[in-house]
């Protein structure tokens, strides 16, 4: 027996393409060994983008 399948969450929507692009390649489904490498690549793109906020 399977469990039934739920739609996946859309990631947020923040208007800037890089954090959006980082957002959504965050995939926490997989292997938790890749977690902590798809959080650190985001994290990596949203403290650049604070550090240089494109106006």
């Amino acid at each position: 027996m399977t469990e039934p399948q739920t739609p996946a969450a859309e990631p947020p929507v923040t208007g800037v393409a890089e954090i959006d692009d980082a957002l959504a390649a965050v995939r926490l489904d997989g292997p938790v060994s890749e977690h902590h490498q798809q959080l650190s690549a985001a994290v990596e793109v949203l403290q650049r983008a604070l550090r240089s906020p494109q106006q």
